[in-house]
């Protein structure tokens, strides 16, 4: 299927490793220039240089995306850069398995401002471009936990419900300029916010580490995890004209974990 991606511009948060690294990758495959934005910046540095040996153009922006100054500088740069800004994938996020009990309040706001706050931050100024171009793709990362919450991750599920919340208001707002909004809800994936979960939940339980993951891994129907791959073609799929009816949808990609 041709999704007609060459030429595009797309900004991601959280583009340097995990899913966001990804979904990068992804993008820079199908001929999009690809911002990389994140805190990270020796991860994101080096992989622009690869993706650039593979003549793909990619600018590393350093952004803390909850912080409004660094958002609306990663908007400026990339405009300075290329111009334009067809998509936009809020990926960038943080998880910590805790008690409810025990969440102070300063993790607690970490947590919201880095996975809920932040998509407020750097969607804003990115939308009067796309308002005038009368286009977009904004593809937001929630979780199976913004459907469903999960002991230990409180504060996390509540900044994913925010997320999908957030992507189906302005999917309603910005559908008459043919800006799309839609969520992808990733199941459970071997990267290092998983391998932080298992570290927590081992910790707390006393139940090695692996059999944790194989325990959880039992509760899917496919039962196997997913792939950051299987995550990076959805939002390929949601960049793209091929998905031009679909928009304010939060899609589930979990092995059924999670069907609704």
């Amino acid at each position: 299927m041709e999704l007609g991606l060459d030429g595009k511009v797309a900004i991601v948060t959280g583009g340097a490793r995990g899913i966001g690294e990804s979904i990068v990758k992804g993008l820079a495959g199908e001929g999009v220039s690809v911002v990389i934005a994140d805190i990270i910046l020796d991860a994101a540095q080096e992989l622009a240089k690869k993706l650039k040996r593979e003549g793909a153009r990619v600018l590393v922006v350093k952004t803390d995306v909850s912080r409004k100054a660094d958002a609306e500088n990663l908007v400026t740069a990339t405009l300075k850069e290329f111009g334009r800004i067809d998509i936009l994938v809020n990926a960038a996020g943080v998880v910590r398995d805790v008690k409810f009990i025990d969440i102070e309040e300063e993790e607690w706001d970490r947590v919201l401002d880095i996975n809920a706050k932040s998509v407020y931050l750097v969607t804003r100024p990115v939308i009067p471009h796309m308002i005038a171009a009368r286009s977009g793709k904004i593809i937001n990362l929630s979780s199976r936990s913004g459907k469903e919450g999960q002991a230990g991750l409180a504060h996390y599920a509540a900044s994913k419900f925010a997320v999908i919340g957030l992507t189906q208001a302005l999917a309603k707002e910005l559908a008459e300029y043919d800006i799309n909004v839609n969520a992808v809800c990733p199941g459970i994936l071997r990267t290092a916010m998983w391998e932080k979960i298992l570290d927590a939940r081992s910790e707390r339980t006393g139940i090695p580490r692996e059999q944790v993951f194989a325990d959880v891994v039992a509760t899917i129907p496919l039962k196997r995890p997913q792939e950051v791959t299987d995550i990076a073609n959805v939002v390929l799929f949601l960049s793209s004209e091929v998905s031009r009816n679909i928009t304010g949808e939060s899609i589930n990609v979990n092995g059924g974990g999670r069907m609704d």
